[in-house]
């Protein structure tokens, strides 16, 4: 096994030699609950680090409004400690997420207590002191969208902007936030009010 750590940055990177299935992905992951765990398509395993009291705040801003949206609503709002199989075999944990009521129905509960291939339709990355926005960006727009995400959000809350990432290829810069925004036609009827970012 071949280990890499980058130092002072937020990750680690571990490479297997004769690969690592999917299924001991899974097992490395929930035998080891306490680290944040992705895999990259290439197969290289990254180890995060935790998020400061600060970052974790303001993700759970986007949770919170996500849980009641989809309760209201149907579907399911997911928190960063979860793990999505993409279809470029990569797995990601978003910051915050929703996914439809549709995609869940074709899960059984059994199924959904492991990393499955869900690709959520609106996801949010919150910049964290020891994230790259560089990084970020790259993984909004090459892992999220060109997964299949329809809709996502990159929000640094010091600099107040946030991007708005869309299937189609556009992306929009907001940088004013006393003002609420929408999930559009993504996640309709769902607001969220960047006030509540601090």
């Amino acid at each position: 096994m071949f280990l890499e750590i980058k130092i002072p940055t937020n990750e680690v990177e571990l490479s297997f030699p004769d690969g690592l299935s999917h299924q001991d992905f899974e097992d490395l992951c929930f035998k080891n609950k306490d680290l944040l765990i992705e895999r990259e398509p290439d197969g290289k395993i990254k180890i995060m680090s935790p998020m400061s009291p600060y970052s974790s705040n303001n993700e759970a801003e986007f949770i919170a409004d996500l849980k009641l949206y989809a309760r209201a609503n149907g579907g399911k709002a997911y928190s960063s400690q979860v793990g999505f199989l993409l279809p470029d075999d990569s797995v990601r944990m978003p910051g915050a997420c929703y996914v439809s009521r549709e995609q869940i129905a074709r899960y059984s509960s059994e199924e959904l207590k492991h990393i499955v291939l869900i690709v959520p339709e609106f996801v949010v990355e919150v910049l964290s002191p020891s994230d790259s926005l560089k990084d970020l960006h790259l993984k909004m727009a090459e892992q999220w969208i060109g997964n299949g995400v329809l809709l996502g959000w990159l929000v640094d809350v010091n600099q107040e902007k946030l991007w708005i990432y869309r299937q189609n290829g556009t992306v929009d810069l907001i940088e004013d936030f006393e003002q609420t925004i929408s999930g559009e036609d993504v996640v309709p009827g769902f607001e969220f009010d960047l006030r509540n970012l601090s």
